[in-house]
């Protein structure tokens, strides 16, 4: 029995101090730098680790490079595979020469024991030999010699602040070479930088022994031993920088996978460098792109700025006025609810909303305009009264639907200048709107990493409005020699849109084919304004270098017609809307199959006139047998002014029949500005004199003369044009005009010489 108690007491004893051997779990702490992917892999950005170390983090996909296997067990460990931790011929070796040479010439270290000194460098001494022996053989017995011989590489020191075969064959050779497998060896003394001599004299015999034992023939020796030493550490890509930023804020210390495409990455970053380069002379300093897949919502590219070492802001989400670029989801939206077709037209004149008075960038006003066109030529006018029909609540939240983030404010705080750059977006989220439009109403999130999964978002827009709004967006006229793409083979269609701030802040051009959503923004960071900052002529050109520099699949042209959402509806051939029985001619087109119903054409009227057309009549007034009905298109006077200004025929109405009992066309005057109940506000001069009020006033007949009245005291006559400038007092007031047939039309406001808060 006392030999057994002995061996039960051995046994109990070397259990104890097994587990008394102290092994830290896991081995090395997990402080690796953040190492940021493309697409393929390609690394787009690393960061240093918190030890301000290049040790990039262990990559299950990229096993360790066989040769690199063979070099680093050749030259470090050559019976690795076959002992427990420890090579008790290489200890026994190495004692017998230190003894006899009186100092340490060998330590006899296997990859175990280097593996346990890594754990924790510390000074080389006996005692401290004896602790990484018995932590060596501890390791044996929990980690597989695989893991064992990663552990090592992934942690072994390469020179300078590089940890881990990966971080240096980046910064020495961008590769995986052998030459790695002796730089641990000793990496202060023969690092590449350090000593490039002693380093080439190291490889030389490794690269001999690996002949020797027949792991590598004559020639690859010979055309190894030819290869230069690197003298230099290389720096890691600095692709995506901005973008790459985020995904290490936001997961710092692992391998981030990304959609981004290296090769669109570098020409996207090429073009938006040169491009602004060229608009640094007009004062315009600062821009930026993102395109992505529209297919799958992928980005490929992100460029936050020209360039990320003089701006680290992140333009892409930073917030910036919208110009025209909400101006489509609105006309979309419009359709959808039966207002307009691209067919319809839309009254284009001086409007008034209290004091709030949109202009067009151009100063002018064409009267009548086609949806078609008042979209294509960013016309604000159109686009606020649209607004104002469809409702500024619901198209505000519709926006939010979307995704729009940057709307901090209530949609009454913006108002109806929200569709001409009242409210602030960002790069991302216009891509996110516009790649909408081509997903058939659906605004998913674009998405940066592979693994992300698509948001499902609820349908917004039909897929017929989105349709006719992409068809339509394609007419833009394009800038430059991009002018006349469509007379030239090899041509590629894209809807896009073009957006300026107001003080010419901000420039942007926005657009999708079926293939690539792109986004680009130029201006200044700083906010700087300059007259030449225009979105057709700044963001426009670059827009384009991006769209022609990118693939192009010759099976997608264009987007697939939506059959199953259209259907043919019958419109007037003059004005767009719903035919009616009045309308003389009419023509068929697609439209949403779920549109609501589409406004009845409001210009049309069946009229009695004289048998020569000279005089309207009715039954007060006709002669029997001297009368007959015709269809007339028939517009408002303030339409009727502008129209003959832009040199159209207008308003061929004829008069009413003098003398007839009957009070006709009570629509003949109109009192354009100021509106009912509008409210204001006169500054005063510097003398303290309160300024004119300018009140104006259109007829049909250019020929009539109008007499103006204010609280029933006579103000004074006009011909031809009609408007009015007047001082008046502090409160409410009504304007009467009348003309010399007795047509009259009336108005009260408010004036006030106190500015509202």
């Amino acid at each position: 029995m006392k030999p057994l108690r002995i061996s039960i007491l051995s046994i109990l004893c070397l259990a104890l101090f097994y587990v008394a051997i102290p092994l830290p779990k896991p081995l090395f702490s997990n402080d690796y730098s953040t190492v940021v992917l493309g697409n393929n892999g390609q690394i787009l950005r690393a960061f240093l680790n918190q030890a301000e170390q290049w040790h990039l983090p262990p990559n299950p996909s990229h096993p360790i490079p066989q040769k690199l296997k063979t070099a680093v067990l050749h030259f470090e460990d050559r019976r690795f595979e076959l002992h427990i931790g420890i090579d008790p011929l290489a200890l026994a070796r190495a004692l017998y020469q230190n003894i006899t040479q009186q100092k340490v010439i060998s330590g006899a270290s296997t990859l175990t024991m280097q593996v346990t000194r890594l754990m924790n460098p510390k000074k080389r001494t006996y005692a401290n030999k004896a602790l990484e022996i018995l932590q060596a053989l501890k390791i044996e017995t929990q980690y597989s010699k695989t893991d064992i011989l990663h552990t090592y590489l992934n942690h072994a020191p390469y020179g300078g602040n590089i940890v881990g075969y990966r971080a240096a064959s980046h910064r020495y050779f961008q590769k995986d070479p052998a030459l790695l497998a002796v730089l641990p060896n000793a990496p202060g003394i023969i690092s590449p930088q350090a000593n490039p001599a002693l380093l080439h004299k190291k490889r030389d015999q490794l690269l001999d022994a690996l002949y020797v034992a027949h792991h590598i023939d004559e020639e690859t020796l010979r055309l190894s031993k030819q290869e230069p030493i690197p003298n230099q550490a290389h720096p890691f890509p600095m692709l995506a920088p901005h973008l790459a930023q985020h995904c290490h804020t936001q997961n710092a210390g692992t391998i981030i996978h990304t959609t981004i495409d290296p090769t669109i990455q570098n020409q996207a970053q090429e073009l938006v460098t040169r491009h602004v380069e060229h608009l640094s002379h007009s004062g315009i300093h600062n821009g930026l792109a993102l395109i992505a897949n529209t297919q799958t919502g992928q980005i490929v590219a992100y460029v936050g700025s020209q360039n990320f070492n003089e701006h680290q802001i992140d333009g892409i989400v930073a917030p910036r006025s919208s110009g025209s670029l909400l101006k489509p989801f609105l006309y979309a939206l419009s359709i959808d609810a039966g207002l307009i077709m691209p067919q319809s037209q839309l009254r284009d004149i001086p409007t008034y909303y209290g004091p709030f008075s949109p202009r067009n960038a151009s100063r002018e006003y064409s009267g009548l305009i086609t949806a078609h066109n008042a979209l294509i030529t960013s016309a604000n006018v159109p686009a606020v009264r649209l607004l104002y029909t469809y409702g500024l609540e619901p198209f505000y939240q519709t926006l939010k639907a979307t995704g729009l983030t940057t709307l901090f404010r209530r949609p009454q705080d913006y108002g109806l200048p929200l569709i001409i750059g009242g409210a602030e977006v960002n790069a991302l989220e216009m891509a996110t709107l516009f790649r909408g439009l081509a997903n058939n109403g659906i605004f998913q999130p674009l998405t940066i990493h592979p693994s992300d999964t698509p948001l499902q978002t609820p349908q917004l827009i039909s897929p017929g409005a989105c349709h006719l709004i992409l068809n339509s967006l394609r007419d833009l006229a394009r800038p430059g020699s991009e002018y006349y793409w469509h007379q030239y083979q090899n041509q590629w269609p894209i809807a896009w849109k073009t957006g300026t701030s107001y003080g010419h802040r901000d420039a942007w051009a926005v657009g999708v084919s079926p293939q690539w959503t792109i986004a680009v923004w130029v201006g200044n960071f700083n906010g700087d304004a300059t007259p030449d900052l225009i979105g057709s002529r700044c963001a426009g050109p670059l827009f384009f270098d991006l769209f022609n520099s990118l693939p192009k699949d010759p099976n997608q042209p264009w987007f697939p017609t939506p059959e199953a959402d259209l259907t043919l509806i019958t419109l007037c051939a003059e004005t767009g809307y719903q035919a009616s029985t009045h309308c003389p001619t009419t023509t068929q087109t697609e439209a949403p199959k779920h549109q609501r119903p589409l406004q009845t054409c409001p210009n049309h009227q069946t009229i009695t006139v004289t048998q020569n057309e000279t005089q309207r009549v009715c039954s007060l007034c006709w002669t029997p047998n001297d009368h007959k009905r015709v269809s007339r298109l028939i517009y408002t006077p303030d339409v009727v002014t502008h129209l003959r200004q832009q040199g159209h025929m207008a308003s061929d109405l004829p008069p009413h029949k003098p003398n007839c009992p009957a009070q006709a066309d009570q629509t003949a005057i109109q009192i354009v500005y100021p509106t009912p109940n509008a409210r204001l506000y006169l500054p005063r001069d510097l003398d303290g004199t309160l300024q004119n009020v300018v009140l104006r006033v259109t007829h049909r007949d250019k020929n009539q003369t109008l007499y103006w009245y204010v609280n029933h005291h006579y103000l004074g006559e006009t011909n031809t044009t009609h408007t009015k400038a007047t001082t008046l007092p502090e409160g409410w007031h009504t304007l009467v005009v009348i003309d010399e047939v007795g047509h009259k039309d009336q108005t009260r406001f408010y004036v006030t010489t106190k500015q509202s808060s």
